[in-house]
């Protein structure tokens, strides 16, 4: 065994070597990792600055574009990204919408969701604002552009429901 955690023999990584080691790897393809961020808020210190030079993109860097990018949108909204790093360490990123949780804790006036679905109510929302959530949703994230009005509001009553978020018809 090779000290990087590499069987010579067969050429196999070891489980703990492959769980630290992001490259060698198919190089068509880009690493892509998620992550929200607030809005204006992205800043080269713990957590997202470690996290991103752990994959050796420079977060100062990525910090500036990002807060570039968002200051039309109200400041502390946490948006969904798609980074994508390539083995020449460059990379790509993807913004989408506010994450919709945000939406409902924001409709029904909370700071946190419930901790035991279904049993335990923190706040409610009307039918009203679950459609609008829904609108802006599809409206807005690529990712929704082709879903209908209808499911969506389905999935903002569930994702209500497993925040313990009440919806109320009126």
């Amino acid at each position: 065994m090779l000290s990087s955690g590499i069987n010579a023999e067969y050429g196999v990584m070891s489980k703990a070597a492959a769980s630290k080691t992001l490259w060698p790897r198919d190089p068509s393809k880009p690493l892509k990792f998620r992550m929200n961020v607030p809005t204006r808020q992205a800043f080269p210190s713990p957590p997202l600055g470690p996290s991103l030079g752990s994959k050796g993109i420079n977060a100062p860097k990525f910090c500036k574009e990002f807060n570039e990018r968002t200051k039309h949108f109200k400041e502390g909204y946490p948006m969904a990204i798609d980074l994508y790093i390539y083995e020449d360490r460059s990379y790509k990123w993807d913004m989408y919408y506010p994450i919709t949780s945000h939406f409902i804790k924001l409709a029904a006036g909370i700071n946190k969701g419930g901790t035991h679905k279904g049993s335990e109510w923190v706040g409610t929302i009307n039918m009203k604002q679950v459609y609008h959530i829904a609108k802006t949703k599809v409206e807005n994230d690529p990712r929704l552009k082709h879903m209908p009005l209808k499911q969506m509001c389905m999935l903002i009553m569930d994702q209500c429901d497993t925040m313990g978020v009440a919806v109320v018809k009126h």
